[in-house]
């Protein structure tokens, strides 16, 4: 299996690179969009002109490097899911994914109960769902397509973790049209892990990077901190996990497509090894900033935060671990 970039998505790269560069706050999202970004992330049948792993990976790790802000995730998992159900979404229109619940452990359906093509209960952590057109919302075992003013339908916003905008989504016998089953969607969602996976790691390269740039400017008793050979081993350890970190995401990358069994197993372990390092990173950079790594104003508490959304999105690390021990899949 081929692992590097091709001349393609090293364009898409340094593009995005350059995006992210010159524009920040409202001026990104216009800029991202004209310069494809959205689109590369669907496939063709999708609307869009890749979709592979390596776009999706490449993207998002970018993006979690630069700690952007965006509810791309949930408007890629739902344009896919539509797409494959035969629902398609109108070009550009903004969507959500409403998968977690609250009082839950990452289980599905236990907040939402389900009468012939009607939902009632309680969605969390929906990003993207004001302004949205559609929203992707999951139950114990199938996906289900609403519309936001339906009746029945409250969303109550706020901001979030990551600093994106989410919301509660309250229904009370909403009308919503049944997809299918949740086992039949396993691409979609896989790569929605793979996301939210990349996302972390661009976060974890981004705030080891800064935790190693104070190491060697910060001095005690007239020497740089990485002079100290136990601050170095340290930031030596943590350089192997991040390269732990970089090869599930790239293992996920390389079997989206692999028949669901296999592609199940690499969701898990990449979900789990993404979220141990996330943690540890998280963790570590912390102590080794010492006080300013606790400070609001510091872009590492930002970094930190942003890393811990992604490593909870869709399950964490011991969930995941758990369904791997037991053998189930990743999506049921």
């Amino acid at each position: 299996m081929d692992f590097q970039l091709s001349d393609d998505h090293r364009m898409l790269q340094d593009s995005l690179r350059g995006i992210l560069t010159r524009h920040t706050g409202e001026a990104l999202w216009p800029a991202l969009v004209e310069a494809g970004v959205p689109a590369a992330l669907l496939t063709e049948d999708e609307g869009g002109f890749d979709g592979s792993g390596a776009a999706i990976a490449l993207i998002f790790q970018e993006l979690g490097r630069a700690g952007v802000a965006l509810p791309l995730i949930p408007a890629m998992i739902a344009a896919a899911a539509f797409a494959q159900a035969g629902q398609p979404a109108e070009d550009g229109a903004a969507l959500a994914f409403a998968d977690a619940e609250p009082g839950t452990r990452h289980d599905r359906g236990v907040a939402i109960s389900v009468q012939g093509d009607r939902l009632t209960g309680r969605k969390t952590m929906v990003a993207g769902a004001e302004g949205a057109a559609a929203i992707l919302v999951t139950t114990a075992d199938a996906l289900w397509r609403l519309a936001p003013d339906a009746p029945g339908v409250t969303i109550r916003p706020y901001p979030m973790l990551d600093g994106q905008r989410g919301a509660d989504l309250i229904l009370e016998d909403a009308p919503a049209t049944r997809l299918g089953a949740i086992a039949d969607f396993g691409g979609p969602l896989a790569r929605g892990v793979l996301a939210h996976s990349a996302l972390a790691l661009g976060a974890i390269t981004a705030a080891v990077d800064l935790t190693l740039d104070y190491l060697k400017q910060r001095k005690q008793f007239g020497q740089p901190l990485i002079a100290f050979q136990a601050l170095a081993h340290r930031m030596a350890d943590l350089a192997v996990e991040v390269e732990q970190a970089r090869s599930a995401v790239t293992n996920l990358s390389g079997h989206l497509d692999a028949e669901p069994a296999l592609r199940d197993r690499h969701v898990q372990a990449c979900k789990v090894t993404v979220g141990r390092v996330a943690r540890l990173v998280a963790e570590d950079a912390v102590q080794l900033h010492g006080g300013i790594g606790m400070t609001e104003e510091y872009a590492l508490g930002g970094m930190i935060r942003r890393l811990l959304a992604a490593e909870t999105a869709m399950g964490d690390a011991d969930w995941h671990l758990e369904r791997f021990a037991r053998g189930e899949p990743a999506f049921a």
